[in-house]
């Protein structure tokens, strides 16, 4: 999958940090599963309860735009 076609919801996130949201639709790019035509980001940087490393959250989508799967990217 291309980085160009990872978004980020809300469209704002890391609006005043472009090089960020470079680093992040590139690693999202790169850990996209078979199948994936596109993804969006989310939640930013963050850890939680049910997995405690510095993560994003996003979701990954098929061509026909239909959801595939939510994975944390690290």
């Amino acid at each position: 999958m291309d980085p160009s076609y990872v978004q980020f919801n809300p469209t704002n996130m890391y609006a005043k940090d472009p090089q960020q949201r470079v680093i992040i639709a590139t690693l999202v790019a790169q850990s996209a599963p078979n199948g994936a035509a596109g993804a969006v980001v989310v939640n930013g940087w963050h850890t939680s309860r049910s997995d405690r490393r510095y993560h994003c959250t996003v979701d990954y989508y098929d061509f026909n735009g239909g959801f595939l799967t939510r994975r944390h990217i690290v």
